[in-house]
């Protein structure tokens, strides 16, 4: 049996570098988040209205939440390769 390979995720800084980074992008999807459920409990009038194509601003901006998850996941692994690569690591060297 040969030496234990080494992890990303066993570097504390990079592990470090990468919560904050998930933290932000959290914080900016929470907000956008409190914005479409304040808007639905406190002036559900302006969901209801058409906004694009006939749609209503509910289904447009739910729809928005959805599509905004999946970039806010691209650019957390965007960020989380970058924190590897500032950090030393080549991420092939871990597959």
């Amino acid at each position: 049996m040969g030496k234990p390979r080494c992890h990303v995720d066993d570097n504390l800084q990079i592990s470090s570098a990468n919560a904050r980074s998930g933290l932000l992008l959290f914080f900016v999807y929470l907000a956008f988040y409190a914005g479409f459920m304040a808007l639905a409990a406190l002036a559900p009038q302006v969901m209801s209205r058409p906004v694009l194509a006939g749609v209503n601003l509910a289904i447009v901006y739910g729809m928005s939440l959805i599509g905004g998850a999946l970039v806010v996941a691209a650019v957390y692994m965007w960020l989380c390769g970058g924190n590897a690569r500032q950090h030393g690591h080549r991420l092939e060297d871990h597959r």
